[in-house]
């Protein structure tokens, strides 16, 4: 990436800064907040904010097979003018595809679950009654990184997002 990121966390805020040409393609640049997850699993969380500094600029959670730019993954996002979307690559370095959700903004719910190699995006209003934006079966690793990803979308640019209510739950 252009320009290096941080993250931090407060009171169960968690503050993303990240540059980056983006999130799609056959290769990522953004930042990212992470744990292992061994076996099944989902992270969810509330997109609190999206800072504007591109249509592209976006935030959610996401889960990867590893950490490199090419890697699979799954992601549901929320952007700050192209709405929500269920991103991701089935393949180590294939090209990523996407099912767009409601053309919504921050704040706004995510959720990615696993189940073995099938993977559940998701999204909701409120953080209890969910909706699915799509499901993708995906062939990962058994430990896989669970977490929090954020780009500008603009590599000499550094956007900010901030999430709450951020949880990660192991098991089915």
């Amino acid at each position: 990436v252009g320009i290096t990121g941080s993250a931090s966390t407060s009171g169960g805020t968690y503050t993303v800064k990240g540059s980056g040409t983006g999130l799609g393609g056959n290769a990522d640049q953004f930042r990212y907040v992470y744990q292992t997850l061994t076996g099944d699993g989902s992270i969810v969380a509330l997109v609190s904010s999206v800072s504007p500094t591109d249509a592209w600029t976006k935030g959610g959670v996401m889960i990867r097979n590893d950490l490199t730019p090419g890697s699979a993954q799954a992601s549901m996002f929320v952007s700050n003018t192209k709405g929500l979307a269920f991103q991701r690559r089935v393949t180590a370095g294939g090209l990523s595809t996407s099912t767009a959700g409601p053309a919504a903004t921050a704040p706004y719910w995510v959720k990615i679950e696993r189940f073995g190699d099938v993977f559940t995006a998701s999204r909701s209003t409120n953080g209890t009654a969910w909706t699915v934006v799509g499901t993708e079966t995906i062939p990962m690793s058994a430990t896989v990184y669970v977490g929090l990803a954020f780009t500008s979308h603009n590599n000499s640019t550094l956007a900010t997002g901030t999430f709450d209510s951020v949880a990660v739950a192991s098991g089915g």
